[in-house]
């Protein structure tokens, strides 16, 4: 497949820079978490893009607090013990920073759209430019909508994407399409509450189906469009000016693994993560995602590989039974 899933690169190439570190650390005979650590952004820093961190900028502070109530210092010196009593068997630790950028490095893709309608019976019909793909963006764009019009959840509907609906979408990508469609979603459902503001403050003690009927009878507009441009942003790639991200969701993992050094087979013994996303729209769906990109991740660098004929080229890992991704038993045993 040429289907780009998750990275588009960026998984390479800090595969690289860390065994680079690696590297590096074995030569000076220091640990790679020392390294890592001194070489860390901080705040007052500005990245090679010439993007300045600011006061938003969490990392080491999250590697500290990780290190601390994940206990590394004790568990490295467990695996060291560990190591030297057992011969084909043995234990490693790795902790990791990270950084992701929040926008797309194409301008014009930082927008997104919405139509929401108000029916006469309560409900609300929303429509945006997100494709949900079990990322539970339809749920976040649910619950957008049902705090904006201050109704229950129940009240509110999700269309499913078509451009019929939602035209000139950008793409479900990025990490960006909960900020895109979601402030395009909030800014349609805050224009219908202030136009239905006046019949709600005259008919307190009425549910919100009898108000959108009385308003539906005095010609007032139940359907509204919403956009949303992210604001700020523009970078110039050939001068290196301008805001490239308009945000970075920052995080840090420890990953304790057993190894059987006969076989190659592995267990992940314990993962500790840490991440820093903001303002959460809903931590159980958030949580979910990220224990997910691990699992992804983990399956990426352990067990998935592509295999091609070299006949004639065919990919031959084309189904479960000799592409091997994650499974139950491969998750963390502790996460």
């Amino acid at each position: 497949s040429n289907t780009a899933f998750r990275g588009f690169g960026g998984c390479q190439g800090m595969l690289m820079t860390e065994s680079m570190l690696c590297e590096l650390a074995d030569k000076l005979e220091l640990s790679v978490e020392h390294i890592r650590r001194i070489n860390m952004y901080e705040s007052a820093d500005v990245t090679p893009f010439s993007q300045p961190l600011g006061a938003d900028w969490n990392v080491p502070r999250m590697w500290d607090q990780l290190h601390a109530s994940a206990d590394f210092a004790a568990r490295r010196r467990a695996c060291d013990e560990y190591n030297a009593r057992t011969r084909f068997r043995k234990r490693g630790l790795a902790m990791l920073p990270t950084k992701f950028g929040i926008s797309f490095g194409v301008k014009h893709l930082n927008q997104g759209m919405a139509l929401v309608h108000v029916y006469m019976d309560g409900s609300v019909l929303v429509a945006h430019g997100g494709t949900e793909m079990g990322q539970g963006l339809h749920t976040k764009m649910a619950q957008i909508a049902a705090e904006t019009l201050q109704l229950p959840l129940s009240a509110i509907f999700i269309s499913e994407t078509a451009t019929n609906t939602a035209a000139n979408t950008s793409p479900t990508a990025a990490s960006a399409s909960s900020d895109l469609n979601g402030f395009a979603v909030h800014n349609a459902c805050a224009a219908l509450a202030r136009r239905l503001q006046p019949y709600r403050d005259e008919h307190p003690d009425l549910p919100f189906a009898k108000v959108a009927k009385i308003a539906y009878l005095d010609r007032c507009q139940l359907t509204e469009a919403g956009h949303y441009a992210t604001p700020d942003i523009g970078f110039d790639w050939q001068k290196n000016q301008g805001l490239l991200y308009f945000y970075f969701t920052q995080g840090v993992a420890l990953a304790e693994v057993e190894l059987d050094l006969l076989t190659g087979a592995h267990t992940t013994r314990r993962v500790d993560v840490l991440m820093d996303v903001g303002r959460s729209l809903n931590k159980a769906i958030d949580i979910g995602q990220i224990e997910g990109a691990f699992a992804q991740g983990q399956g990426w660098t352990t067990t998935e590989e592509y295999l091609y004929s070299p006949r004639d080229g065919r990919l031959l890992t084309q189904g479960p039974g000799n592409y091997k991704i994650p499974s139950a038993l491969d998750i963390p045993r502790d996460f």
